[in-house]
């Protein structure tokens, strides 16, 4: 007993030598670990428990303590039987604090280099819903992400060029019980949509070259309706350029784990401006609202309306007034 009470005196006196030579220990354990071996490690153990559904691959994985703990992957590749490969040049995972003792998910995950661009989500709890069911706020801001790649990931039927930027916050319950509560910004640079046939029930349908300066949208989910605040499409100068506002019926509806958009009636008020080159080009699709144009100094003005009870069935055109 003697001997365990001077031991204990021993370590209060000398605690903060004792605390410092702990810390400097498992410092040195974790900078001396070889992170950067255990590739092919996560690789097959990714594959194992996915039944070979996933392949994951990565060049260096690094993992950070101050000032946050984190995890870091480069030259990320990623392989499904559901989607196109995706890649990233570096892949980084930061938990928060809170979440690693409450066990409730938040953190923020960023990548570049992911479809040619950058992408960072955030996710973090926040208060209830007023019937008490648990709701996060999930941040997502994408910055020069390619049409091109992003076509070939969603596998379009029809080929897109540009820059998409993009920032939105959303309000949800992640099982959505509810629907969310969302806000939107988007924006696209340089737009192409190259001229090509696209397959329809009726045949080959020819698109018209279109190019544009930029496109910005601006909307809200609130409620299950989607509504268009601000829309522009094109510029001064462009071929097509104008406006579009409306709104659209749209929930989420979780089916076993699957969440499946679903669209209703919607609204949209149209009003642009169009040059006499791209009319030639787009006769076709334009001889549907020939009659609520005006010409104007280099083509034509087109305002209408159209609206409908749901996607599936033809729209009901009219007059912009």
């Amino acid at each position: 007993m003697p001997f365990l009470k001077k031991l204990f005196q021993l370590i209060l006196v000398h605690k903060w030598k004792f605390a410092l030579s702990l810390a400097s220990a498992i410092l040195f354990a974790f900078l001396l670990f070889p992170f950067s071996d255990l590739g092919d490690l996560v690789t097959s153990q990714v594959s194992k428990i996915t039944n070979d559904q996933v392949y994951l691959r990565f060049d260096r994985l690094r993992m950070s303590l101050f000032p946050q703990p984190g995890v870091a992957l480069d030259e990320v590749y990623l392989e499904t039987h559901q989607i196109p490969p995706l890649k990233s040049k570096e892949l980084i995972f930061t938990p928060s604090i809170s979440s690693l003792i409450s066990q409730k998910p938040a953190g923020t995950l960023s990548a570049d280099g992911f479809l040619n661009g950058q992408i960072k989500v955030s996710l973090k709890p926040t208060s209830k819903s007023e019937n008490g069911l648990e709701r996060y706020k999930l941040s997502v801001t994408a910055e020069k992400i390619s049409l091109s790649e992003l076509r070939d990931l969603a596998q379009l039927p029809v080929m897109l060029k540009g820059q998409l930027n993009l920032n939105t916050e959303a309000t949800a319950n992640l099982a959505f019980q509810e629907q969310p509560e969302v806000e939107l910004q988007m924006s696209v640079d340089k737009f192409e949509l190259p001229s090509g046939n696209l397959q329809t029930m009726m045949g080959p349908l020819t698109l018209p070259e279109l190019k544009l300066s930029s496109i910005h949208l601006k909307g809200r989910l609130a409620a299950g309706k989607f509504i268009i605040e601000d829309g522009t499409i094109g510029k001064d100068g462009d071929e097509v350029h104008g406006t579009v506002k409306g709104d659209m019926n749209l929930v989420i509806q979780n089916r076993g784990g699957t969440f499946v958009p679903i669209f209703g009636a919607y609204r949209l008020d149209i009003d642009l401006n169009i040059r006499r080159s791209f009319e030639e080009r787009a006769s076709l699709f334009l001889s549907f609202v020939s009659q609520y144009k005006s010409p104007t100094a280099q083509g034509s003005r087109y305002s209408f309306k159209i609206n409908a009870t749901n996607p599936q069935l033809p729209p009901n055109i009219s007059a912009l007034r």
